[in-house]
């Protein structure tokens, strides 16, 4: 089939035909090919070509349909298809290896030349009318010179000023599109006068009106409020149809001269047109629904406020109510959707202004005010959408509005001035942004007691001002803390203020005096301190030899003045070190008590206080101050709170009594969240129990390692069963059953199942075995189940534990794991991983960080629209070395989808490319030349392999997504799954991902991560030390499309890392409250180092299991028995912190780049051949 398919000549609907015959006949499977035995069966690609068909022409005419995601996939198959052919080709494997590091458009531009159809202007096409905000620049825009591809980019951005210059080079061309686009670009760039001069210009010049000119016109006419139009008609049995926006300026005239019929006549019009829209819209482009939704809302407004006006009630409360509820949902969407709304209401509401001043009735004072609340809403959702020049027009117009009446005292009257100065601070104008904020505060300071309303935004911008003398230090810090933000916190007091902005003032202050105190605790680590108080010591000294010797001169006078001067410098800056220290806990712990918006502080208020841990006036503040924050906010840090426990108090400082407090009161509000974390403690000596009633080659060492357990250990497992005995007076029902589970739990994970190593049916539980016995636990949730956090501390309607299937069966490895199957009350069965001689509380830490990040990551309104997650998975230790794992249902490791195993020979890349090595040649070709150590002997053996071993990732997609919408949006997660933990992985400096340790989901083909056992840059440290930030191989990038790792991925890479530099600050936190942890053993031992990659030097050999304790008891050497070996800790916890200090600051060798530069030489550094070579061979870095 050939030839143009879009031609105007056919029909849509009989495209829309074809497309569906097309789509049917690739679901269904070809007939095998071959004779007998030696038939084979044809993969789901081949099931592609039962017709001879371009299937670029029938993506082009699947665009002209507006089926945009079954465009895309057909100019994806006729890539593929051109690949293919060009692969065959001679080429050398040089050549061949720079197609990874050829820009994805310099590969679609050399695909287009095997066509007529322009590849990279079809794809940008369809990305913009989809909607999705990064895949444009997969196919053009941001790099092509292409005026048509420019616009599209401008566009895409809102780039307005920019797309406007474009479309005036473009002017010449007779287009009424191009018109239309200049058209559109003033409109959104705001320039409304030179619109309207455009605009009757162009009237001039037209012989003849197009039916979109004349839309426009009316558009801008009633949104600028100009009601002269000479051709307007009202008529309601006028025989050419009228427009949307012919009908709205029709309705908005009939309003403002009262005329109720032609009203709803007219908003019947503009309704009927609006749903017409919806008739040809294609379930392909979404996006364009959203428009016609905001033409409906608009509708909607109209009517209700023209029954209002024209009934001339005064009861305008209803409305105002109506539109206030709406806005917390309208301000959800998009800047372009919402902003039609707003632009009627402020129409709507200038209407009735005049209404209400002609007439001289008392409302004009309500309605100028609600009019002015609208405007200074708009310039603040304008604002956020960083469109500077309509929040100056509102701006503008509230200027022009404030000069009616006298309106000094009231809240709206200073409001919008304070508007003013955030919307110049947006811009970059900081100059005349803290010049505005100072006018508003010099006169906020003279009228503030009047009102409470006044009070608050007096203590508003204070608050803001202080923020921003901050930020471009152009005031001294005790001036910013005391006159500004100190003001801000007690003025909010005065009025008992609770509200977002009283929170964000306490947290105000209390980060800028948390910075001053690291300041100056960090000046005190400095080298610089340490000499100046070497150099006072030696004073001191020299002062009292001399004055043995000789008394008292003018020399000894002199030092003795200079030597107490520095004393009382020392002397002020401990002062001044406290009196933050105390500013910070202070203003933390209110901001915790008295909103949610913040609760990530927990992490830095806890923080500190651990820092400060023997200053009993800070645990003080500390037992007064947490009472009053809601316990559930500490759940997050149960581990390192429990960490902590001891019997032994520390020289009574109250440290131990506040912490046991804090750890008791959120066990007995939220038990289901924390008990798990006390039973773990309490359990401790449990796995040399179960060891030595079993003995193995392990146990004897395990003896050994726990004659040498150090006291603090076995003081930490007594205070844990001291406060379980304390628990049980409130809790004892629950903690009996949890205890009970554990120990069935712990008994199945030391089972020994060695009879059973090559069994692979369900294996019956045995009678003697705790945990079959185990019925209707109703008092215990079900533990590899999320749930939910409830403020009520009410957990009464739990899904709890029914029982336990009859069988089990062994996931494979070195400890040979059980799945077994629990079946929950609500009659779900949930499969979880049983685990024993294995440390399972690196996992849990490490989701316990993916978790933190997920909620920074939900907070930025640009990943929060991607929906840019960490997949995560329950962990639960039940003792040092086993526990369970929730079951990740419905995923498949990526090196099983890929390559299968030696025995069953069933990968992707057998299926599709038979004649090709097999993952089996390719690892021993590798393994081969690892063993010679060469550079230039891997290097040369991996292009070797990457020549003979092409990547086929894409087809899984094909395979399990078969619907062009459903295929475009689990691609879409894939690659934005990528994009998410590898960032997030290259910040914590996760390693050891091979094949094996990266799960996919089938159903929504998002990555989940496994076996997280190696942290924070240990993978360098291995035997063969890892070279890459992140895994992004060949079949990684095989999965994202044509596109590769440019639009989706790296835009995504970037907003994700923008997150992460953005809050440095809380991530610091969260880390160093990890890494300090003394339960937390996350540096490798040598043992464990060379396991890891032992382990998978047998390709036979499940790697499912990989992190394993090696022979290291989790609490050996840590606490405070070993000094040696906790200052060597502590020091590796500091270079660790370092670095991602580093990382968060965009800092790559010593060179500090931008967030892009930083996401660009990241992606380099992880598709390097010179560095993927280096890999060790089960890292199967060509896969």
């Amino acid at each position: 089939m050939s030839g143009d398919c879009s031609s105007s000549k056919i029909s849509k609907q009989s495209m829309r035909t074809m497309l569906e015959v097309i789509h049917y006949l690739r679901r269904q499977n070809k007939p095998k090919t071959g004779r007998g035995s030696k038939a084979m069966a044809t993969t789901v690609w081949e099931n592609n070509f039962w017709l001879d068909v371009d299937y670029l022409q029938i993506a082009k005419a699947a665009q002209s349909c507006a089926a945009h995601f079954t465009c895309v996939l057909y100019t994806e198959i006729w890539c593929d298809i051109q690949k293919t052919k060009s692969i065959h080709a001679p080429k050398d494997s040089e050549e061949m290896l720079s197609e990874g590091s050829q820009h994805s458009m310099e590969v679609l531009s050399t695909l287009s030349s095997h066509s007529s159809i322009n590849v990279q202007s079809l794809l940008l096409e369809a990305y913009s009318s989809i909607g999705e905000p990064d895949g444009v620049y997969g196919c053009g825009a941001g790099r092509s010179t292409d005026t048509a591809a420019r616009i599209h980019t401008y566009e895409h951005e809102h780039g307005w000023d920019k797309a406007l210059m474009t479309y005036d080079l473009e002017i010449q061309t007779p287009l009424m599109s191009t018109q239309i686009g200049l058209l559109q670009s003033l409109q959104n760039f705001g320039v409304n006068h030179v619109l309207q001069t455009y605009l009757q210009g162009l009237n001039k010049q037209l012989t003849e009106q197009s039916p979109e000119l004349s839309e426009f016109q009316y558009q801008a006419a009633w949104r600028n409020c100009q009601w002269n139009m000479e051709d307007y008609d009202r008529s309601l049995d006028s025989s050419s149809p009228h427009g949307y926006n012919q009908s709205m300026y029709n309705g908005l005239c009939a309003l403002k001269d009262k005329e109720p019929n032609i009203l709803q006549e007219c908003i019947s019009q503009a309704r009927q047109e609006a749903i017409k829209s919806l008739n040809h819209a294609s379930l392909e482009s979404i996006r364009n629904i959203y428009f016609t939704l905001s033409q409906l809302q608009s509708l909607v407004d109209l009517e209700d406020f023209g029954s209002l006006v024209l009934q001339s009630s005064s009861n305008f409360e209803l409305i105002q109510a109506k539109w206030k509820t709406q806005c917390s949902i309208l301000s959800q969407n998009d800047y372009e959707f919402l902003e039609p709304v707003l632009t009627l209401r402020g129409v709507l509401l200038q209407l009735l202004l005049d209404k209400v001043q002609k007439r001289e009735s008392r409302d004009s004072k309500i309605v100028l005010e609600w009019l002015m609340e609208h405007l200074q809403y708009t310039a603040k959702i304008a604002r956020k959408a960083n469109r500077h020049q309509a929040a100056e027009r509102a701006i503008f117009s509230l200027k022009q509005l404030d000069q009616f009446g006298s309106h000094g005292d009231s809240e709206v009257s200073w409001s919008w001035r304070l508007e003013e100065a955030k919307m110049y601070w947006s811009r970059g104008e900081q100059d005349t942004a803290k010049h505005t904020m100072k006018l508003v505060t010099d006169k906020l300071a003279k009228v503030y007691t009047r009102s409470r309303s006044l009070t608050r935004l007096y203590a508003h911008a204070l608050g803001f001002h202080g923020n921003w003398l901050a930020e471009t230090h152009s005031e001294s810090p005790n001036t910013i803390m005391s006159v500004f933000l100190e003001k801000a916190v007690n003025l909010y007091e005065a009025v008992d203020d609770t509200s977002q902005e009283a929170i964000e003032a306490y947290l105000a202050l209390a980060r800028f005096a948390d910075l001053q105190y690291q300041t100056i605790v960090n000046y005190m680590k400095s080298p610089t301190f340490e000499s100046k108080q070497a150099l006072m010591r030696k004073t001191s000294e020299e002062l009292t030899k001399i004055e043995k010797i000789k008394g008292k001169s003018k020399y000894t006078l002199i030092l003795a003045k200079q030597h107490q001067i520095d004393e009382q410098e020392m002397k002020n800056l401990k002062e001044d070190k406290d009196t933050f220290l105390d500013t910070a806990i202070d203003n933390y712990l209110r901001c915790l008590e008295i909103g949610d918006w913040h609760d990530m502080r927990v992490f830095r208020l806890v923080s500190l206080w651990f820092e400060n841990g023997n200053d009993q006036e800070v645990n003080h503040k500390i037992q007064t101050g947490l009472p009053r924050i809601q316990s559930r906010k500490f759940l997050p840090l149960m581990y390192q709170l429990a960490a902590r426990m001891t019997t032994r108090q520390h020289d009574d400082n109250g440290f131990q009594t506040t912490l046991n407090q804090l750890i008791e009161r959120t066990t007995l509000d939220h038990p289901h969240h924390t008990l798990f974390v006390i039973l773990a403690l309490s359990n401790a000596n449990k796995d040399d129990i179960m060891m030595h009633s079993k003995p193995t080659k392990k146990s004897s060492k395990l003896a050994t390692n726990k004659n040498t357990s150090t006291a603090a250990n076995e003081d930490r497992m007594q205070a844990a069963k001291n406060m379980l005995g304390r628990l049980q007076k409130h809790r004892g029902v629950i903690i009996t059953s949890m205890e009970k589970l554990c120990d069935a739990y712990i008994q199945l994970a030391y089972f020994n199942v060695d009879q059973y190593k090559k069994e692979t049916r369900p294996i019956n539980l045995p009678s003697e075995l705790k945990l079959p016995k185990l019925k209707d636990l109703k008092h215990v949730a079900m533990p590899t189940t999320e749930i939910p956090v409830d403020p009520q501390c009410c957990y009464d309607d739990i899904v709890y534990i029914k029982g336990f299937g009859p069988t089990f069966r062994l996931a494979g490895g070195i400890n040979l794991p059980k799945i077994i199957t629990c079946i929950a009350s609500d009659g779900k069965k949930k499969r979880q991983l049983v685990k024993g001689r294995d440390d399972l509380r690196q996992d849990a830490v490490m989701q316990q960080m993916f978790g933190l990040v997920n909620k920074l990551l939900q907070k930025d309104p640009e990943t929060r629209k991607r929906k840019l997650i960490v997949r995560r998975y329950k962990v639960i230790p039940l003792s040092q070395r086993s526990g369970i794992l929730e079951w990740c249902e419905g995923t498949i490791p990526l090196g099983e989808y890929l390559i299968g195993n030696p025995r069953t020979n069933e990968g992707a890349h057998q299926r599709y490319n038979p004649r090709q090595l097999s993952p089996w040649d390719c690892r021993r070709k590798m393994n081969s030349a690892h063993e010679k150590g060469q550079v230039a002997a891997k290097n040369q053996s991996y292009r070797n392999v990457c020549d003979r071993f092409h990547p086929v990732f894409r087809h899984f997609f094909l395979e399990n997504f078969q619907d062009p919408a459903v295929w475009f949006e689990r691609r879409l997660a894939y690659t934005r799954s990528v994009a998410t933990s590898s960032i997030v992985g290259y910040v914590v400096g996760l390693g050891d991902r091979h094949v094996q340790n990266i799960l996919i989901d089938c159903n929504s083909a998002e990555l989940i991560h496994i076996d997280l056992g190696v942290a924070f840059e240990q993978g360098r440290i291995l035997p063969t030390p890892e070279t890459v930030p992140f895994r992004l191989t060949r079949d990684i990038v095989d999965g994202m499309g044509v596109a590769e790792v440019e639009g989706v991925f790296r835009r995504c890479c970037e907003k994700t890392m923008v997150v992460m530099h953005n809050n440095q600050e809380a991530l610091l936190t969260i880390v160093e409250v990890l890494l300090y942890d003394p339960l937390y053993v996350w540096t490798l031992s040598p043992l464990k180092a060379i396991q890891l990659q032992q382990n998978k030097a047998d390709p036979d050999v499940s790697e499912l299991n990989i992190t394993t304790a090696g022979e290291r008891d989790i609490l050996d050497g840590a606490g405070d028995s070993n000094e040696t070996n906790s200052e060597e800790s502590n020091k590796m916890a500091e270079r660790v912190l370092l670095r991602l200090q580093q990382k968060l600051k965009g800092v790559e060798d010593g060179i500090v780049v931008s967030v892009n530069g930083q996401v660009n030489r990241l992606i380099q550094e992880a598709r390097d051949p010179k560095n993927l070579c280096k890999l060790f061979p089960g890292w199967q870095s060509w896969i």
